[in-house]
Parts: structure tokens; C-alpha cells; sequence
């Protein structure tokens, strides 16, 4: 059962983050790409209109009872983080973007996780959809 509302959760945010995406103007965004070279499956990839290749991931859900969505569950943060490095060593030119449906605690784990994933390299940017 709280897999099941997870899934759905899960599948909400990844809902949120193709329409935030195509309000930008991407025509072609494919969902659910798996990078076969690199063992790990990207949930939306897209090319910008200079021809730069984006790889996003979608990290959130709703936040009910004592459930942690989005960036305040430091797996959340370790799997995204560890999905841009193994790409970005791949193939150092695409752009790594995670969305999240929650801020990280300020100077917590997963905040300080980010900062540094962002300056190795690691991660390109963090957005944040919060749901109000």
C-alpha cells in the first residue's frame, strides 16, 4: 500500500515537472530514458534549441503524515546525486537537472549534499516545484 501511494505521488511530480518543462517551449521531451552505457535511467531528456542535451531527474511527492518528499529525504538527494555523476562522467558536456517537490532542511544533509553536488559538478541546477 505505501508503495503503491508513493508510486502515484511519484508519478504526480513527474507530471508537474513535463508540464513545467513544456511551458518552457521544448517540443520533444522523451520520458523514462535509460542510459544503457551508464546503468541508469534518466526520467526526462530533451534537447534545448542550441542543440544542448538536458537529463532531468524528478525527486518529490506529497509530503502526508511524517512522509519526507523531494529533497528532505537524503536518499532522494544520494540517488539523484549519484544518477548526474555517473552521467556527467559519461558524457561531461549534457546539463544535469533535478527537480524536487521539497527544500531541504537549511544546512541539513541533504542541503549540504546538493551545494557540493552542484560545485564538483555533479549536479547542473535545482529547481523546486512546491505544490501550495
Amino acid at each position: 500500500m505505501f508503495q503503491a501511494e508513493s508510486k502515484k505521488s511519484g508519478d504526480l511530480f513527474e507530471d508537474m515537472v513535463l508540464e513545467d518543462l513544456s511551458r518552457t517551449g521544448i517540443k520533444k521531451i522523451d520520458k523514462h530514458v535509460v542510459l544503457h552505457d551508464v546503468g541508469v535511467e534518466a526520467d526526462f531528456a530533451y534537447k534545448d534549441i542550441i542543440g544542448r542535451q538536458f537529463y532531468i531527474e524528478a525527486k518529490g511527492g506529497e509530503s502526508k503524515g511524517n512522509k519526507r518528499p523531494g529533497a528532505r529525504r537524503t536518499d532522494n538527494v544520494k540517488k539523484a546525486i549519484a544518477n548526474g555523476a555517473l552521467i556527467k562522467a559519461a558524457y561531461p558536456d549534457v546539463q544535469f537537472v533535478v527537480y524536487f517537490s521539497e527544500l531541504p532542511k537549511f544546512n541539513s544533509s541533504s542541503h549540504k549534499m546538493l551545494k557540493n553536488a552542484i560545485k564538483a559538478g555533479y549536479v547542473d541546477a535545482v529547481r523546486y516545484l512546491i505544490k501550495l
